[in-house]
């Protein structure tokens, strides 16, 4: 199975019931109905990434002297 990687995108739209989200070289397109009932999964995954590099940062922070 091939993975993108995406670090950011560059543009977001949607029409006729698709989401798109172009990158640098790629140009994904999701149905837009199930995207919706992944958000609170893709969220929730986000946000946990998110807290654990907030306390490496903040740990790192602490061990300059």
């Amino acid at each position: 199975m091939e993975s993108i990687y995406i670090h950011e995108s560059h543009t977001i739209y949607s029409e006729n019931g698709e989401v798109h989200l172009i990158t640098e070289n790629k140009h994904i397109v999701f149905n837009a109905d199930n995207l919706f009932n992944d958000i609170p999964a893709l969220a929730d995954m986000a946000l946990k990434e998110r807290k654990k590099q907030e306390k490496f940062i903040i740990n790192q922070i602490k061990k300059i002297k």
